[in-house]
């Protein structure tokens, strides 16, 4: 089986960019693949070794998925590819690893990483390295959102002055989101920010706690900077609004982004990272919509990182996400295994199988929901008695708890989730749901030869023949994939 790396690089020479070839035994494509007649130069001294996992315990968890990345090395003792290190960038460039027997058509070769470069290093005479990224580091960089500027000459402007909003990020709404404190980015015209997006709704505003009468929406943002409210009303444009009258202490408000569910949040998030629609799953967002539409929803406020603004909205769902062997972002939810498997393995397939734990379950499950994002402990004497309770907690919470596991397992504990829900129904069934995805689970790892795998990736489920522990009645899902092409295996961590 031969190794065979393509990679993509700028070269500073020309300013074009370039693709690369290497390979761990030199061979040329045939006339009829494609790429047709091309030469993998025989470089490559040691594969990267591209790991990802959801979790690595017998209790699942949520959110993006964990991977270590690693570095190609690739021999230079004749000094023969000195130039990739003085006349090529690789930062952020593609890169494509697979595996094949020669002979075997190109195309048929299995993929079995992919991601981008960041850098080129040496730490001796006789190698060279291209250090690896996942794709994840690119939501791992804070948001790309505008700041204020500070340029308003009072009364004029929705940019704030350099006393007060200048160089601060324009707040987002992601979802739905509760008293939230928007940003005045007019003092003279009390304008207030709490979105930078035309697809944010203000469904309510409060004067320290007391809800203020909302107006009809204006219908552009001229009007809004002309005209004002009425006194103890408010009128939004967008994902701004203007107070008829000063406030008597802090001003809050609730805002919509319109579309509420997990899947669609995420896949705007990512998007806004700079990612395009055709490095995101459009069927695994539908998947995941399909599976649920709880409302929920984060405020971008700050300086923060898409990734954790997806992190907020995977958990609250029981989600994970994840860039694949060929770079496209996946999501799923974490879920007991079900249905048909995608392959069932056998002794003959199974290199190797090792139970990892069988996992002690937990007897209780708390989830957070209905974050208030402005916790007031004073607000005005009118605000009732119900809203003044909900204004001076930080969320709400439903549990599910199990007396059978607490007297199975004395040592059981419980697990308790922040999350981005709304609605008390939605979190009872996600803490009931947790409670039994929670009970007593196996982890375990098989190798399997890595021709034989094929489009198994994280979340996908497979069955066994195998006789030992119990496996040909259970089924497993993937949450961990090490693709070792160095060692023609690829290791699965599998749960169930």
């Amino acid at each position: 089986m031969t190794i065979a790396i393509e990679v993509t690089g700028f070269r500073l020479s020309d300013s074009s960019v370039q693709t690369l070839r290497f390979s761990d035994d030199g061979f040329m494509t045939l006339p009829s693949d494609t790429p047709a007649n091309v030469y993998y130069e025989p470089r490559l001294s040691a594969p990267p070794h591209f790991a990802r996992s959801l979790f690595n315990t017998a209790q699942a968890s949520f959110g993006a998925s964990q991977s270590t990345p690693g570095e190609i090395v690739l021999e230079n003792s004749d000094g023969g590819i000195d130039y990739l290190l003085t006349d090529y960038a690789f930062d952020g460039r593609p890169f494509t690893m697979r595996v094949g027997t020669l002979g075997t058509p190109f195309a048929q070769w299995t993929v079995t990483a992919s991601g981008t470069l960041s850098d080129v290093k040496v730490s001796n005479t006789t190698t060279l390295s291209l250090v690896v990224n996942d794709r994840q580091k690119m939501l791992a960089l804070t948001q790309q959102r505008p700041t204020y500027g500070g340029t308003n000459v009072l009364p004029n402007g929705i940019d704030g002055t350099p006393n007060d909003l200048m160089g601060q990020y324009v707040p987002r709404v992601y979802g739905q989101v509760m008293n939230v404190a928007p940003k005045c980015a007019n003092t003279s015209l009390l304008i207030y920010q709490a979105s930078d997006q035309s697809n944010c709704t203000i469904t309510a505003v409060y004067d320290n706690g007391v809800a203020l009468t909302l107006d009809a929406p204006y219908p552009d943002l001229a009007t809004l900077k002309s005209t004002a409210p009425s006194a103890g009303h408010a009128r939004a444009f967008q994902g701004r609004f203007r107070l008829g009258s000063s406030p008597a202490s802090q001003v809050t408000c609730d805002a919509t982004s319109g579309v509420t569910s997990a899947a669609s949040l995420m896949q705007q998030i990512a998007l806004d990272a700079g990612f395009t629609a055709g490095d995101i799953s459009a069927a695994d967002v539908a998947a995941l919509n399909a599976l649920t539409s709880a409302p929920c929803g984060v405020w971008a406020d700050g300086q923060v990182t898409s990734l954790s603004l997806m992190d907020t909205i995977a958990l609250s769902i029981g989600a994970f996400y994840s860039f694949d062997r060929l770079g496209v972002l996946r999501m799923g939810r974490v879920s007991a295994p079900s249905g048909s498997p995608a392959v069932t393995l056998d002794d003959v397939v199974l290199e190797a199988v090792n139970i990892r734990e069988a996992g002690i379950p937990v007897y209780q499950v708390t989830v957070n929901y209905a974050k208030n994002y402005t916790v007031q402990s004073q607000p005005a004497g009118s605000v009732s008695v119900d809203r003044r309770t909900w204004l001076s907690q930080a969320s709400r919470s439903q549990v599910a708890k199990s007396a059978t596991v607490q007297t199975t397992w004395p040592s059981a504990t419980d697990q308790t989730f922040d999350t981005a829900l709304i609605n008390a129904a939605d979190a009872t069934a996600e803490a009931n749901r947790r409670l039994a995805l929670f009970s007593r689970r196996m982890l375990m790892t098989v190798d399997i030869d890595l021709s034989q795998l094929g489009t198994l990736d994280l979340g996908s489920v497979v069955g066994f023949t195998y006789p030992r522990y119990g496996l040909p009645s259970k089924l497993m899902t993937v949450v961990g994939v090490d693709a070792g092409a160095d060692t023609h295996l690829a290791t699965l961590t599998l749960w169930g």
